[in-house]
């Protein structure tokens, strides 16, 4: 399998530590198999989840994050394993800046999804993510809209680092809206992404309006908008403060230390972050006017990234009235596409009911 490490290779040591941090893994196996009967409601709902998120907790906070990127295949080899899966041929679009788009459906379909995946900014697009969005399109398109998802393959964080992702995203969506087909009408592109894809899909909704001062703008003719942005449980803060960090800390599946190596990764030489990098600092009032007919915002209730997310939909909405707030009761963070719950899941219905009835 490639490694979607993307600067020099693991030195000895780096692998060495690797070898030993993996070890301890099996420890983690071991006591979260014992403990697990008796979790109680602090721990997750059901034994297998408990288990498999203590597992990538204890990963994430025990690995660095290239020897992470060391054990993950890259982005466009998750998208071809799933494609030689499906019997499909993969359609894979060099775009500006070093990104790649990936098509998942027809890319003649009437209505394309730009989709940016979650991982810090740090981990490529896992094998969930294809195979929820494949099935999410199949119902979709069997109900009758003609969708697409145009998938960003995105440089990671190391060695990237901001805005290097947002100007990528940004060009993804330019591509869609002026090359592909000869430029498609806005009215049927959606935007959107999950975690720090969700990030990315809001402040790409951001540089519509208040284009980032370091990536070229991207107007949309008088009176145009987007048929649409959601973001899947969107990490819109880097403060690791809120309840919910703390209450649901043994039930989701990512810890607050790695979201702080993240986002220290995703930041790069920048001491602080600013409205493009972390969309709750935006003010409020930025909003008002958005490019987009309608919005989603999803959470899980049993994820630590809970109260930031409640807390800038409850602001947002009140300059983009147009929005929807959904929160799974008992999802953890992007369950659909980390912890297999698939179409399922209360965020996936309502994912699947939102888009279903907007296109």
């Amino acid at each position: 399998m490639a490694s979607s490490l993307s600067g020099p290779p693991l030195s000895f040591w780096e692998k060495a530590d690797l070898f030993a941090g993996n070890l301890s893994l099996l420890g983690t196996v071991l006591y979260n198999v014992i403990t697990g009967v008796f979790r109680g409601k602090n721990g997750a709902k059901t034994f297998n989840m408990h288990l498999s998120h203590a597992i990538t907790r204890k990963a994430v906070t025990r690995l660095s994050v290239r020897q992470l990127q060391s054990q993950n295949a890259p982005t466009v080899q998750a998208y071809e394993a799933y494609a030689k899966q499906k019997n499909l041929v993969p359609e894979i679009v060099p775009l500006k800046h070093g990104a790649q788009g990936l098509w998942i459906g027809s890319k003649n379909a009437k209505n394309v999804v730009v989709y940016y995946h979650g991982g810090g900014f740090a981990l490529p697009a896992v094998p969930g993510h294809f195979s929820f969005l494949h099935d999410l399109l199949e119902e979709l398109n069997r109900s009758g809209h003609d969708v697409a998802i145009f998938f960003l393959a995105y440089t990671l964080s190391p060695p990237a680092a901001y805005p290097t992702q947002l100007r990528q995203s940004v060009e993804a969506l330019r591509y869609i809206l002026v090359v592909d087909q000869g430029g498609r009408d806005p009215s049927n592109v959606l935007v959107g992404g999950d975690s720090a894809g969700g990030n990315l899909a809001l402040s790409v909704l951001l540089h519509l309006t208040h284009p980032h001062p370091e990536i070229d703008p991207l107007p949309l003719q008088d009176g145009a908008e987007l048929a649409g942005v959601f973001g899947f449980a969107p990490w819109v803060s880097f403060d690791l403060h809120g309840e919910s960090m703390a209450k649901n800390q043994y039930k989701d599946l990512v810890p607050s230390q790695g979201l702080k190596v993240w986002s220290e990764e995703y930041l790069g030489s920048r001491k602080e972050g600013d409205a493009w990098s972390e969309p709750a600092k935006a003010p409020t009032e930025w909003w008002a006017g958005v490019k987009a007919k309608r919005v989603l915002l999803l959470a899980g209730g049993d994820e630590i990234l809970l109260s930031a997310v409640e807390e800038f939909a409850n602001r947002f909405k009140t300059v983009v009235p147009q929005t929807t707030y959904v929160v799974g009761y008992e999802d953890t963070h992007v369950s659909p596409v980390y912890s297999g719950t698939g179409l399922e899941s209360q965020q996936a219905r309502g994912l699947r009911n939102w888009l279903g009835a907007h296109l």
